[in-house]
């Protein structure tokens, strides 16, 4: 049976309560029932006043949020799981000083922070995929036009390499990596950790594509002309790109480069599951429970 989309109706309803989304939190870190992360027996007893389960063998203290981007956190899972749903959900993204008004969350540093543990649990889920068959790829800068601009310069902008996998009349999942550098090093380098072997890769005629021109891979130099083929061929690459650039811009108003990496895998996260809405919170939600937190000081390292 075909699992229909979550409204915003139905998710207030299913998650209406702190309770509520303990529950189901519980559920996902033991879907099994509770096991003891030390000795692995299954009876516990709750410590009410500090929300631990205590292992009724060993006595050890078991957090619902140990492990997880939840952990340590001050601010309710209900205010969690709204952003959650509202991150995985919105093609566009959202905006951070949005979320903290429709949230009532008092600091914006606390929503940034959450933001980007939301961000990093999305990259490490899409962290081992690779990407495989015919590829496009093509490089772009990003970053806000400076005032009184007229055109878009590339000074103090940052470098991305962008890869799609292309199938005919729709594009398959994508890649896009932040690099110091458009060059043959870091295109090659980027190559030989995000797609498979064998694959075929479309670029345009830049010099530095041509490091791909190895036993792993098939390179396809196309010539791009105004009404040629040649565009038709690297059509998806360019879409996404023109997408995630309106994306950093329109909702973000400008990402800086040090954090620029988390916005890209966030775009490309929800990319790859366009096809899976109605699964996007209960996947993005399993993602969070799964990989481990970052802290505001390794952030503004």
């Amino acid at each position: 049976m075909q699992q229909e989309p979550m409204s915003l109706l139905d998710f207030q309803n299913r998650f209406f309560s702190e309770e509520a989304c303990e529950e189901h939190l519980f559920k996902l870190r033991w879907p099994e029932g509770f096991r003891c992360p030390r000795c692995g027996h299954d009876r516990y007893s709750l410590v009410a006043t500090r929300q631990l389960y205590q292992c009724s063998a060993c006595h050890y203290h078991a957090s619902l949020t140990a492990g997880t981007v939840f952990h340590k956190t001050r601010t309710p899972l209900r205010k969690w799981f709204w952003m959650i749903f509202l991150m995985a959900r919105q093609k566009s993204g959202v905006s951070m000083l949005g979320m903290q008004r429709l949230l009532d969350i008092k600091s914006y540093k606390t929503v940034w922070l959450m933001g980007h543990k939301i961000r990093k649990a999305m990259a490490d889920r899409d962290g081992a995929y690779q990407l495989a068959g015919i590829i496009e790829m093509d490089d772009g800068f990003v970053g806000p036009k400076k005032k009184g601009e007229k055109r878009e310069g590339f000074q103090g902008k940052s470098k991305i390499i962008v890869s799609v996998e292309s199938r005919g009349e729709t594009a398959g999942f994508g890649r896009m990596q932040h690099v110091p550098a458009v060059s043959g090093e870091q295109i090659l380098s980027m190559a030989q950790e995000k797609i498979v072997k064998g694959s075929h890769i479309r670029t345009d005629g830049w010099q530095a594509y041509r490091a791909l021109e190895t036993d792993s891979f098939n390179h396809e130099e196309v010539v791009l002309r105004w009404n040629s083929k040649g565009l038709d061929k690297l059509r998806w690459v360019h879409r996404m790109m023109a997408n995630v650039k309106a994306n950093l811009l329109g909702t973000h108003h400008g990402v800086s480069g040090k954090h620029l990496q988390r916005y890209l895998s966030e775009f490309c996260y929800r990319f790859n599951r366009r096809f899976w809405e109605p699964q996007l919170f209960d996947r993005t939600l399993n993602a969070c429970v799964t990989t481990s937190t970052i802290t505001y000081a390794e952030l503004r390292e």
